[in-house]
């Protein structure tokens, strides 16, 4: 938990289980991230946005006026995707 800016991260675990588990994640995020939205919060300052949390981004995040300007600038600045490989910015932003 970082108290400053009031960021949280999450860490579930589950008994005799201490291994990634894709099933649970699947249970738990979009409530998580729902209930964070629902309260004024923002998953913007998540880790992972870029590589895997970026479908989210688009819904959950606090100004959705920013996040377009972000893929605006993304777009204009590095065209071919050489930039930050692998790591995006959500295609629709609702």
């Amino acid at each position: 938990l970082q108290v400053i800016d009031g960021n949280l991260h999450l860490n579930v675990i589950t008994h005799d289980q201490f291994e990634f588990d894709e099933e649970i994640k699947a249970a738990i995020e979009p409530y998580i991230f729902e209930s964070v939205f629902k309260r004024g919060g923002s998953i913007s300052a998540e880790h992972g946005l870029g590589q895997c949390k970026n479908e989210y981004l688009g819904v959950y995040a606090k100004n959705k006026a920013v996040v377009s300007l972000m893929k605006e600038m993304k777009d204009f600045f590095d065209p071919n995707g050489i930039c930050n490989p692998g790591k995006f910015l959500p295609s629709k932003i609702d």
